[in-house]
């Protein structure tokens, strides 16, 4: 545990401690179960995540912390309450839930993210918040320890859904309440889209993936509530959230856009930087013909899976 500053911390910081140790209902012997996978996608390695948590940041925390916002919301989370965030990245929903006061314990399994969190939590002088590398396939942490817990679009990219969810189940307490946000629909998603089209124009040979991305396994309102449900949550609901990203300096947008996914910085890396050029000229274009009192404006919708434990 690396507790982050600020006045108060300390009493959380020993309850942290306890929390990790290893023992009865603390699952730590099966940490690193993405790292045994056979055959991982570029997103599901750890340092691969690390190493792009700036362009990510600039680039998808606009969507995230809307949606991260409204999840916080539905789980009507109060003062002193204890929250686990699973695959946190760099922060949208821990960062919200502190500064309402919740006690936070923030995990991902990319060292390069939780130091970002780490460092933007340090900059608010946020107490109650703790960031810690872990597994969410195999959190070290013992039973029903958490009143609530989240994952905003972190989840859908582990190698083992299932798990990652039973995990997420099992250490909330009886009635504590779980958020986990998806893409709503894949295959019309904006920024991916505007992408795919710009390729196209640029290099119609250009074979992508085949393969569906990592992504994309667990996507839509029915395909959540009945993983959520197989994992033991109760009373799970599902609703659409709609969150509007602005982009006010297209082209400043895309230079960080290319590398703000490991996916994506491994397919502009089989472009090359000549056809990546050109496809960020179309990709620029594209979003123009998007704006909104001059400015590009993009509506992206995504489900939060709501249930108890």
């Amino acid at each position: 545990m690396i507790p982050i500053a600020g006045a108060g911390f300390t009493k959380y910081s020993l309850n942290l401690k306890s929390w990790n140790r290893q023992g009865p209902g603390c699952r730590g012997e099966g940490r690193g179960v993405a790292s045994t996978m056979a055959e991982r996608s570029p997103d599901q390695i750890a340092e691969n995540w690390g190493a792009i948590a700036p362009e990510y940041e600039q680039a998808f925390e606009g969507l995230s912390t809307q949606y991260a916002t409204h999840a916080l919301q539905l789980l009507d989370l109060r003062p002193g309450e204890r929250v686990l965030d699973v695959a946190a990245g760099t922060g949208a929903f821990s960062l919200q839930a502190a500064r309402v006061g919740a006690e936070v314990l923030a995990t991902d399994f990319a060292p390069g993210m939780v130091a970002r969190l780490r460092e933007r939590a340090t900059q608010e002088g946020l107490a109650g918040i703790s960031a810690e590398v872990m597994d969410g396939q195999a959190l070290a942490l013992p039973d029903a320890s958490f009143d609530a817990g989240a994952s905003v679009l972190g989840l859908i990219f582990f190698p083992d859904l299932d798990r990652g969810l039973t995990e997420l189940r099992r250490v909330l307490r009886g009635g504590g309440r779980a958020a986990v946000v998806c893409w709503r629909d894949p295959a019309s998603l904006s920024l991916m889209t505007l992408v795919r089209q710009a390729i196209h124009k640029v290099a119609p040979a250009f074979q992508p993936p085949a393969a569906p991305p990592t992504w994309a396994r667990l996507a839509g309102a029915e395909a959540l509530k009945t993983r959520m449900e197989a994992a033991g949550f109760r009373r799970v609901e599902v609703v659409t959230s709609t969150a509007i990203q602005r982009i006010d300096t297209p082209e400043t947008y895309w230079s960080g856009f290319t590398r703000s996914a490991p996916p994506l910085a491994y397919l502009f890396g089989r472009l090359g930087p000549e056809r990546t050029t050109a496809v960020g000229r179309e990709y620029i274009e594209a979003l123009r013909a998007q704006s909104k009192d001059g400015v590009p404006t993009l509506s992206v919708e995504a489900c939060i899976g709501i249930g108890k434990a």
